[in-house]
């Protein structure tokens, strides 16, 4: 029996409201306007953003459209972060792009979409996305290598650090639907957030905002529908 709480997370309303927010705060605040060395960054961002809200709408629903909309819009906030002051978007993306990709093979080879508990598999996957955010974004940071971080990007550095090793978590534990991924995210929402007010993208603020509370209802749903169809795992 579906919860009403699991109907209202998966409902097409939250879907609609998500898309909304992101696009008017964008409007609003002028920044569909913001252009950086001739690149319409901020049409990028709230279109974007957009698109993004719909995949992780569909992937809090567990379906997989969600998961092949990833890939192609993680293309669009490569660009969008590199040239917002990300300098090791070209280095670290490419991982969540693959990861996408990964995510949407296993879940239609799947086919059941019941969410796992953690198990250890799932801490191993965090140890490495830790050591791959911490090496890619220093090489990113450092000139690829040609010299020192300096010093006004540190800051910049160890957010998006902490937010790529978040990220890269998810991304690596996402094909196995572990429900307290969405704790992580949770986490990653946040840092999100800050990143992108450094940055100063608008469009991406808003819509990290609407994900701290997407990824609160994926947690709680996700777990009971885990513990609907898979009683005897607890």
């Amino acid at each position: 029996m579906i919860s009403k709480l699991q109907k209202f997370t998966e409902s097409v309303t939250l879907d609609v409201l998500g898309v909304v927010i992101v696009v008017s705060a964008s409007i609003a605040m002028g920044y569909h306007l913001t252009v950086i060395d001739g690149i319409p960054i901020g049409i990028l961002s709230t279109v974007g953003a957009a698109f993004s809200m719909m995949a992780t709408r569909l992937v809090t629903k567990r379906n997989n459209w969600g998961n092949l909309i990833g890939v192609l819009t993680t293309v669009n906030t490569t660009i969008v972060d590199y040239y917002l002051g990300n300098q090791a978007a070209l280095l670290t993306y490419p991982v969540s792009f693959f990861g996408n990709i990964a995510s949407f093979w296993f879940w239609r080879k799947k086919g059941n979409r019941t969410p796992r508990k953690f198990d250890n598999w799932y801490f191993v996957n965090a140890g490495i996305a830790t050591v791959m955010a911490i090496i890619l974004n220093y090489i990113g940071f450092s000139g690829y290598l040609a010299h020192e971080i300096w010093p006004e990007d540190l800051a910049k550095f160890w957010v998006t650090t902490i937010i790529t090793a978040l990220t890269f978590s998810g991304t690596l534990n996402m094909p196995r639907m572990y429900a307290d991924t969405w704790g992580f995210y949770e986490v990653y929402n946040g840092f999100k957030l800050y990143q992108n007010v450094l940055f100063g993208n608008i469009a991406y603020v808003a819509k990290y905002i609407f994900y701290l509370i997407n990824a609160l209802l994926g947690w709680l749903v996700w777990h009971q529908v885990r513990r609907a169809e898979t009683p005897s795992n607890d």
